[in-house]
């Protein structure tokens, strides 16, 4: 398993060391601090509102993400602590629940079907329903063909009769009965013809969506993007006359408040066009965004603003046929509106509309220009559904908390659930009697308890396995490390009624996830040691630090030959003679370069002579986790940016000088 590390995600320095909480002025004063990943789960997300409210209780979220349903809550979570640090308090975590009670009544209403969708849509719902005890979901498949291609059997039921009339008037049940079949055949071939239309046709056409996340013409009620888009405003509090949203919440807004106390939300999103992630907000200035699709996409003011701050595209001769004319840079940094962090990780595919951006093709060139190619962005979850990378460092000087998400599986959690069906789980059943066995914190010190076997129910589920095993190794991995699992829990949810595709939970199935999320803050805020933690984490990359150092070394000081039966070169002098510019500074890069080089090296040396003597680290703490470190790629593209330094927040009494 790969440990990366990267030093400069987090501030490297930390306040004086005292017993007592550090404190601040204002409204977050007595708090601590911390950082909160959260897992993408779709409906799963109801669980947030209550962890993110009894979390911030007594911490002051500093770094926020997710990806997918965690993006939300992330961007909520984010805007709930703007409005603290700007003097509301904690208004904006009290809205954040009220924004989960609200879901439990229109859950359903957020997700909104493209009119000429909706057919496929009625047979998503029938597939996630819950099943009838008897029949399964046999009744909920017959309704919705039934009630979604009327058209096809009204017109069968008006053929037949017309059969059945000119049976009877000429008397040949034979002919009658083959024109009954005929009929029925026809019947079927056109519904099958209509859903091969709508698969692949229509549905590229709404880019691999069947919601665009805006309410359908003659709806009354605010489709999720809409609904998102009001609530991030809401919680930060940044309404006016009668609570109506005005510019949106901005990367920037979160950030002013000095280098050391600013608000940082972070999600993940996939660029499919391109084959590869992006950490959310963007950051570097390489993205067009068309006027006409965003809105399709976005609220009205939404677009507005980012037009407003996006310079307007002028159309080029060599533009290949498609690229749209209304093309706006799409505004990046501090402009980058926080619902784009949202919206852009939320792409569920299929179920919702891939986001469009375009951007130069850096392989297809005319006339000496790069040409424009459009790129879809969909889900987060398809590169890191649990992005536990994000805000990391050697060393935390802040807790990273996780909320991950699980399936509860009865037999081995020693539960007996009443049935399936929603309607017959009740509360202190699932909740009052075995709280315990729905969560799970491993303890400071320890790794995650060892993956769960599950059997394979079937070719469907085969394939689903081998997608997420894909997808997820790498997160579920590397958050079972010690120094990582501890500040991790794991709610389970009992599948297919809490959660997941579970678009229609009732309301008091979404009360008792925002009570079930309360009781995970609870866990986390009441039973987390940050000095166990920062210990088993010294520990934890220590142990992967002498061995990598001591690599290091051998390689600095074994001279190679640079071709066969070349000259034999020294990494000392490859450093202060090979690729560097003339002159003074050329001097001063080489003087640089191996000033650092051999401070590690005799880091290095000194590891291996430990190791030797049998005191080395992994050798007085032996564990049987996997780990190394190495140079990793990184979704978060800054290139004009400063590389992986963060601000030092330590007091700079205690900055020492190179020569101390």
């Amino acid at each position: 398993m790969a440990l990366a590390s990267r030093t400069g995600a987090q501030d490297p320095g930390e306040p004086a060391a005292r017993a007592e909480p550090a404190t601040q002025a204002g409204s977050d004063a007595g708090l601590l601090e911390c950082d909160l990943i959260m897992k993408g789960g779709i409906t799963s997300g109801v669980v947030y509102p209550g962890a993110i409210a009894k979390i911030a209780e007594t911490y002051r979220l500093r770094d926020i993400g997710g990806s997918s349903a965690g993006a939300i809550a992330a961007t909520f979570a984010a805007a709930a602590e703007y409005r603290r640090q700007t003097g509301g308090g904690r208004a904006g975590f009290d809205a954040i629940l009220s924004a989960g009670d609200e879901l439990g009544c229109r859950l359903k209403s957020l997700f909104q079907p493209t009119p000429a969708l909706r057919p496929l849509f009625s047979l998503l719902e029938a597939g996630i329903s819950t099943p009838h005890p008897t029949f399964g979901r046999k009744p909920a498949y017959a309704w919705a063909f039934l009630t979604a291609f009327w058209p096809v059997w009204l017109a069968m039921a008006a053929l037949l009769v017309v059969v059945v009339m000119q049976g009877v008037a000429t008397g040949g049940p034979r002919v009658v009965g083959l024109q009954i079949l005929l009929v029925l055949l026809l019947a079927v071939a056109a519904v099958i013809g209509w859903i091969w239309v709508l698969l692949f046709e229509t549905l590229p056409k709404n880019d691999f969506g069947l919601c665009s996340g805006l309410r359908p013409k003659g709806s009354k009620d605010a489709a999720f993007c809409e609904w998102i888009a009001d609530q991030i405003d809401g919680i930060a509090g940044k309404t006016g006359p009668g609570g109506t949203p005005g510019e949106p919440l901005t990367i920037g807004d979160l950030g002013n408040f000095g280098d050391c106390k600013g608000i940082r939300v972070a999600a993940m999103t996939t660029d499919l066009s391109s084959g590869r992630p992006y950490q959310l907000p963007l950051k570097t200035r390489t993205h067009w965004f068309s006027r006409g699709e965003f809105e399709t996409l976005f609220p009205a003011r939404i677009v507005n603003y980012l037009c407003a701050k996006g310079e307007r595209r002028i159309p080029r001769a060599t533009d290949p046929k498609g690229v749209p004319r209304d093309l706006y840079k799409l505004p990046v940094g501090g402009d980058f509106p926080v619902l784009l962090v949202a919206r852009l990780s939320l792409s569920f595919p299929l179920l919702i509309r891939a986001v469009p951006l375009w951007r130069e093709d850096g392989e297809r060139c005319v006339d000496g220009r790069l040409l424009l190619r459009r790129c879809l962005f969909s889900d987060g979850g398809i590169s890191s559904n649990f992005p536990i990378h994000f805000f990391d460092a050697l060393l935390p000087s802040r807790p990273t908390f996780g909320i991950a998400l699980d399936s509860l599986d009865c037999e081995r959690h020693q539960q007996q659930a009443a049935g399936k069906d929603d309607r017959k789980i009740e509360w202190p059943r699932i909740i009052g009697v075995t709280a315990r066995k729905r969560l799970s914190l491993p303890s400071t010190g320890s790794e995650a308890p060892p993956l769960p076997v599950r059997e394979i129910d079937g070719p469907l589920d085969f394939v689903s396995r081998i997608v997420n095993v894909a997808k997820d190794w790498q997160d579920t991995l590397q958050s079972r490390l010690p120094g990582y699992a501890d500040r991790i829990v794991t709610v389970r949810l009992v599948e297919g009624v809490e959660g997941g595709m579970k678009l229609d939970m009732g309301k008091p199935t979404v009360r008792r996830l925002i009570r079930l999320g309360r009781q995970a803050g609870t866990l986390l805020a009441s039973q987390f040691d940050m000095s166990g933690h920062r210990h088993q984490r010294a520990i934890t990359n220590f142990s992967v630090l002498e061995p990598a150092l001591a690599s290091l070394a051998q390689a600095y000081l074994t001279p190679l030959p640079d071709r066969p039966g070349g000259t034999i070169r020294s990494y000392g002098w490859i450093l202060t003679h090979h690729g560097l510019p003339d002159g003074a500074s050329g001097a001063c890069v080489a003087a640089s370069l191996n000033s650092f080089a051999d401070e590690l090296s005799e880091l290095g040396l000194h590891a291996r002579l430990r190791y030797n003597a049998g005191t080395s680290i992994s050798q007085l703490y032996p564990s049987d986790f996997d780990g190394t470190v190495r140079l990793v790629a990184s979704p978060d593209l800054a290139a004009d940016g400063p590389r992986s330094w963060g601000a030092w927040c330590a007091p700079v009494a205690e900055i020492r000088p190179a020569s101390s």
